[in-house]
């Protein structure tokens, strides 16, 4: 059972335009003096540079292979980061209740986000959320957390903690193994900054052209793997 307490100091009355109804929500409040430098893709805390990203202690042991693999396919007009950055722009605003003009060329992948019943009737807590573990000196974005509304009580509405993946072919839908790890970390984190806010379940959100899959996760699945890769990078770090 996920339960959001609105005496718990966390979040801030907000406004937004969902489905053509304005509706008032809560939102998070920003982790004061947390930072993200883009261009070096690094996080800063109360003046201190910290020392790894999610996205950095997951991949450490990525082999020689795959870290060519994916240089190769960044860049360019088809490559994953215009597609990713320009996706989750406009799944923020879709969020936000003012979905933003992009490109027509990803035409084929917004459809299905947009009619995915997870996006039907929510109440959005956060999008592009900056977080950090000050103790291991990481910092890590989540791309959004929603309350979603449902036909019982208020205080049982779950809330969810998801993270999106696109894809560039429909097959890839498939294929495409969830977020486990990375979502654990956020997770870890939400639990440090915002305690009173209960998960209750953490998903992948694999967008591809026609196509979208949502991958359900238990919290204790996320944070146990995220300890795991957690242990594995602190093996091998060196010992001051």
């Amino acid at each position: 059972m996920a339960l959001w307490s609105r005496h718990s100091n966390v979040g801030r009355l907000t406004e937004c335009t969902h489905n053509g109804a304005i509706c008032k929500h809560f939102v998070l409040e920003l982790i004061q003096d947390l930072t993200f430098h883009e261009d070096l893709h690094r996080y800063r805390y109360q003046g201190q540079w910290l020392a790894e990203s999610v996205s950095s202690v997951i991949g450490f042991d990525m082999s020689p292979r795959q870290r060519e693999a994916i240089e190769r396919t960044k860049d360019g007009p088809d490559g994953w980061a215009v597609r990713g950055e320009s996706i989750h722009g406009w799944l923020e605003g879709l969020l936000k209740g003012v979905e933003p003009k992009i490109d027509d060329r990803w035409a084929d992948w917004l459809d299905p986000l947009r009619s995915d019943p997870l996006f039907e009737n929510f109440e959005l807590l956060a999008t592009e959320y900056r977080l950090c573990d000050v103790k291991r000196s990481v910092g890590g974005s989540f791309d959004f957390l929603l309350r979603l509304r449902g036909d019982g009580p208020e205080k049982d509405w779950p809330v969810v903690l998801g993270d999106l993946k696109t894809v560039s072919n429909r097959r890839a839908v498939s294929s495409r193994k969830p977020a486990t790890a990375q979502l654990g970390a956020y997770l870890s984190m939400m639990q440090q900054h915002h305690p009173r806010l209960w998960i209750s379940e953490c998903l992948t959100v694999v967008s591809g052209p026609e196509r979208c899959r949502v991958i359900r996760q238990t919290p204790d699945e996320c944070a146990a793997a995220w300890e795991d890769a957690w242990g594995r990078f602190e093996c091998v770090q060196p010992d001051f």
